[in-house]
């Protein structure tokens, strides 16, 4: 067995399914109507990101990163967001960790990263995340 081929074959083993039957995935339906009532409107969207959706995500890594994309109207600030966002997960009975820019949290087997952002304005893509460790 070449070089090669031994990292593919541990590739291959830690890969992680990403289409749309994907195990993972069931945990935006789990976790949608509880952000949407957080949101109070102002959600645009709410969808995969990081590893999950660059397909290099393995086993042994994070599970999901679900980016919580907020209309340029919402009046809090970004630590407020984060924050609010924080305590609705605690009241809804998930353990709750704070990390830089998301929330970690655990639904079922699955290790979910949340990440809530605000959207610059309504032209682009671009969004704001507050950094906890800087608290900025």
């Amino acid at each position: 067995m070449t070089a090669d081929q031994y990292l593919e074959a541990i590739l291959n083993r830690e890969a992680v399914s990403t289409g749309l039957n994907s195990p993972v995935r069931s945990v935006q339906a789990i976790l949608s109507p509880m952000i949407r009532e957080w949101a109070n409107g102002r959600l645009l969207n709410l969808h995969p990101s990081g590893s999950f959706m660059k397909g290099t995500s393995n086993r042994s890594g994070t599970d999901i990163d679900l980016f919580i994309s907020l209309s340029e109207n919402t009046v809090e600030t970004l630590s407020e967001i984060y924050q609010k966002l924080f305590n609705r997960l605690g009241e809804c009975g998930f353990t709750r960790k704070g990390q830089n820019v998301s929330i970690n949290i655990k639904v079922g087997t699955f290790s979910v990263d949340l990440v809530p952002a605000k959207q610059q304005n309504p032209y682009s893509d671009d969004h704001s995340l507050y950094r906890r460790k800087s608290d900025s």
